[in-house]
């Protein structure tokens, strides 16, 4: 049975410990008065209920409905201990970082006069708290600024260790980890921000495209750092052959067949584009043209498998195969439902 608000302030009264009198006294009311309301012959005004509340202990809710909220004060427990936490956890990786930093810097100088190292303990520690401290503190636009106080970070740690080590990498690494990003974030940048709307419909080919030129980007520094040719000669024509094969995939899905004619499509292009480049391309360096004609499928020889000569060949060959038997056996299934739609339609 549930509780009246008489017997309710009743209850609460005497929790706290005090006198009708007392009550009284704090609401500057007379004690008949709070006689009365605990009797339930009359109520408080509602201008009283605010400090009347606060004295109990209780919320206006609560003293209105005459009943202890208790998920609401389950909830403001939880989110009170998840707030403890959340600082306790914050404080604990200042306190930390604080004291490496310290430690790093006076054994930096007293060891080696100067400081050397420290810098990269230093841009390590940074790129740390990008990932424990810093997102607390980022209220808006987390999905654009988080990750790229993260890549900035990084980068500095990268430019650190390159000047350390007086070495010239820090442009590769810079670009492979540019590179990653974009290929997670491009496409959700532009199927979220409404700046990109007029791409939303084309994303998948946006996306790659950017991919694509990043990935050039990157090639061509490997290869400037290497002193090599083999950009315009290997790397060039797989990057685009890829690139190509990907676009007519996506495109795939914007046909209006049924979706065994589209896996089969499929299929097929896969079988292309691992098997046209080992057939078409030619290059002078000797591994790679090995590696190249181990994937040959027309250099296989099921009678002999000896590895190193045809082994490579027959393996991608049943490859090849298997991946053009199961798109035939998908093309024949799609062209029978195809003729059947299209004949029931007719009718």
């Amino acid at each position: 049975m549930e509780n009246s608000f008489g017997k309710f302030l009743k209850e609460k009264r005497l929790e706290k410990g005090l006198t009708q009198k007392e009550l009284a006294n704090l609401l500057y009311v007379s004690e008949s008065a709070v006689s009365k309301w605990e009797k339930d012959v009359a109520h408080p005004d509602i201008t009283l209920l605010t400090k009347l509340a606060q004295i109990l202990g209780v919320t206006e809710h609560e003293l209105i409905t005459a009943s202890i909220d208790k998920q609401t004060r389950e909830e403001k427990t939880q989110a009170k201990k998840w707030r403890t936490f959340s600082m306790s956890w914050s404080l604990f990786f200042y306190i930390s970082y604080g004291i490496a930093l310290l430690v790093c810097f006076i054994c930096n100088l007293a060891v080696n006069g100067t400081l050397s190292w420290f810098w990269i303990v230093f841009s390590s520690l940074l790129l740390a708290f990008t990932f424990t401290n810093l997102p607390k503190h980022i209220k808006m636009h987390r999905l654009i600024l988080i990750p790229l106080s993260m890549f900035s970070a990084l980068c500095i740690l990268l430019a650190t260790c390159a000047i350390y080590t007086r070495g010239h990498w820090f442009w590769i690494a810079s670009l492979s980890v540019l590179l990653g990003l974009v290929i997670i974030f491009a496409p959700i940048y532009i199927s979220k921000y409404s700046i990109f709307s007029k791409l939303k419909k084309y994303n998948d080919f946006v996306s790659i495209a950017i991919d694509f030129l990043l990935l050039n980007i990157l090639l061509i520094v490997i290869n400037a750092y290497t002193f090599g040719s083999w950009y315009f000669s290997v790397a060039l024509p797989i990057v685009f052959c890829v690139y190509l094969i990907l676009n007519l995939i996506i495109s795939v899905r914007f046909l209006k067949i049924n979706r065994f004619l589209k896996s089969s499509i499929v299929l097929f292009l896969i079988n292309l584009f691992l098997y046209a480049p080992p057939m078409l391309l030619k290059v002078e360096n000797a591994s790679i043209q090995k590696e190249l004609n181990d994937a040959k499928i027309l250099n296989a020889d099921f009678s002999k498998w000896i590895a190193g000569v045809t082994l490579e060949a027959n393996i991608h060959c049943i490859i090849f195969l298997t991946i053009l038997t199961t798109a035939v056996s998908l093309l024949t299934v799609g062209l029978l439902r195809y003729i059947k739609a299209k004949n029931k339609n007719s009718k």
